[in-house]
């Protein structure tokens, strides 16, 4: 546990979740989970009850339909990492351990390219939380400043006003701690996915390198024993990128349907809004999901292209100048790297910027028909 911590690609994310005992829960600490999920488990029935209410106002609706998914896909997600702890602890002691490999290795270029993960994990991470507690926050300030009473988050409750004192002002206080919240539920998923593509990425280049570097050895056995332990460290990145896969496959196909849908639906809320300040704040809402949606595809991608010049690498391997069973090795290690390692989205469909322009694709085309329907 402490270990994890120690590891600066995924220590940020890692120390949050453990404080809030979604990862590592201890008998001291377990009582901590349920504070930090179930209000928001209450608030989120509460949204959706304050929607069931602005039925017949169509902006209205869409827009508190955006806040009811955007927290509930952010219940979803601590809910899985809480129901599978077990999995992203064992996931996490395995990149530790791959981790401390590259650290003790000696290797100059292996270290540079891990570095360079590390700080890009870490400016993801920061920029996420900062980001994302900033939004939030200007959606309070904003709510402020309405000419009408309402909460940032549309709640109701049964036989009571909402909008009546002392009650309005009770439940706007209680609203006060969420964006420290939800920031901290929402991103270090985020987070951790790009953290976890960005450590897979640096070991497939470690990979290609090491390839590179068997032509520049003299004698052929130290050929063979390169290219052993290079397959070798295919197989771990083979089973690292299985079980990451294995991690977050479901919530991916989940967030495609959810993320999918609130943006057709938000296209169609700004087509149809007239108040110029919630046209602005729809676009900021569209801009955090493609966001999130091109973290994903953009870092899983990376994995795609860095196993294909893997590939490349093994191809190009000098095999003319070695004896037959470097040869036969080599083809058999050629024929494991053509198939390229992906993250799936929900095990149906590779994670790529090109399926990424294809949602996008498919989500503006939704928005097009249903504008197309209702001027009609």
């Amino acid at each position: 546990m402490a270990e994890n911590e120690d590891v600066a690609l995924v220590a940020i994310n890692v120390r949050i979740w453990r404080y809030f005992a979604v990862l590592y829960p201890t008998a001291q600490s377990n009582w901590r989970k349920y504070a930090f999920v179930l209000p928001v488990c209450l608030m989120n029935v509460m949204q959706f009850l304050y929607l069931v209410e602005m039925w017949g106002d169509l902006p209205a609706f869409i827009l508190n339909l955006f806040f009811l998914s955007a927290i509930f896909n952010a219940l979803m997600r601590t809910w899985l990492a809480i129901w599978k702890h077990e999995e992203f602890e064992r996931f996490l002691h395995e990149l530790t351990y791959l981790y401390r490999q590259i650290e003790a290795s000696g290797d100059e270029y292996a270290q540079r390219i891990l570095l360079e993960a590390v700080r890009a994990a870490r400016r993801i991470a920061i920029f996420n939380l900062s980001a994302s507690t900033l939004d939030i926050t200007g959606a309070l300030i904003f709510t402020l400043f309405r000419q009408q009473r309402g909460h940032t988050f549309g709640i109701a409750l049964p036989l009571l006003d909402m909008q009546r004192t002392p009650t309005y002002q009770i439940f706007h206080v209680l609203q006060t701690p969420l964006p420290l919240v939800l920031s901290m539920m929402y991103m270090p998923f985020v987070s951790l996915f790009a953290a976890f593509a960005l450590f897979g990425k640096a070991m497939l280049q470690i990979l290609a390198y090491k390839l590179s570097c068997i032509g520049r050895l003299e004698e052929e056995e130290q050929r063979y024993q390169m290219l052993t332990a290079c397959i070798r460290y295919h197989i771990n990145i083979m089973g690292y990128v299985r079980k990451m896969n294995a991690l977050v496959t479901n919530i991916l196909g989940a967030e495609a349907i959810i993320y999918g849908s609130i943006i057709c639906l938000l296209l169609f809320d700004l087509n149809i809004m007239s108040s110029y300040t919630q046209m602005i704040s729809i676009v900021m809402y569209i801009g955090t999901m493609l966001y999130v949606l091109y973290t994903y595809y953009n870092r899983a991608n990376d994995l795609v292209i860095e196993s294909a010049l893997v590939s490349q690498a093994v191809y190009n391997v000098p095999w003319y100048e070695c004896g037959m069973r470097f040869r036969k090795t080599l083809v058999i290690f050629l024929m494991q790297t053509q198939r390229p390692l992906e993250i799936r989205v929900g095990n149906v469909y590779p994670m790529t910027l090109a399926m990424f322009q294809s949602l996008l694709n498919a989500s503006y085309s939704y928005f097009t028909m249903l504008r197309g329907v209702t001027n009609k």
